[in-house]
């Protein structure tokens, strides 16, 4: 196992250079990574479990970045960003559709889109960000394995829109050392 994760650690080593968000690598140590992104000017906000926050600016939208980092080799290998929340339909419809549109340039037509309500509500009913707090809203388009990435946007039950991107190499070391420390826990 050990020599499983050597060798997916040197491969990714090699090919993570496209493998970033707002220029910054989806890999490496959390150290390097929050320098980085406070070079770019982002603030560092709190250590969380398996990462940190940290706050700045993308395409001059204020965001929190959550950073994770795999359970026991602490490789950066995910970034999940949090755009301020939002009070009315129109202007979370808006922001989505904005950085769909950006995502979309970027990585070509997305692998999943899904735009609908579920019933009792409906978009044009009054009570789309009511639905939006009950997880009645499905607002979400994925990317997979786009230039090593696994990329996602959605709008979440916290009235904000999350774009999400994951390492896809990191993805599969962060299961490898998940499932080390559940199996030696029994």
């Amino acid at each position: 196992m050990k020599k499983l994760i050597l060798i997916l650690s040197i491969f990714i080593s090699f090919s993570v250079n496209s493998q970033s968000f707002d220029g910054v690598p989806i890999s490496g140590d959390l150290p390097t990574a929050i320098a980085r992104y406070k070079a770019k000017g982002y603030t560092f906000e709190k250590f969380i479990d398996n990462g940190a926050i940290i706050k700045g600016k993308i395409a001059q939208t204020p965001i929190e970045l959550f950073v994770f980092v795999t359970p026991k080799t602490k490789r950066v290998y995910k970034v999940v960003a949090y755009l301020d929340e939002e009070i009315s339909w129109v202007s979370i419809k808006s922001s989505y559709n904005r950085f769909h549109e950006i995502i979309t340039n970027k990585y070509g037509i997305p692998d999943g889109n899904y735009e609908d309500f579920t019933t009792p509500y409906y978009e044009g009913d009054g009570y789309e960000m009511s639905a939006v707090g009950l997880e009645k809203v499905n607002y979400s388009a994925y990317w997979l394995n786009k230039l090593g990435l696994n990329v996602g946007i959605e709008i979440s039950k916290f009235k904000q829109v999350k774009i999400s991107y994951e390492n896809v190499e990191l993805i599969k070391i962060k299961k490898i050392e998940q499932s080390q420390i559940e199996s030696n826990s029994f």
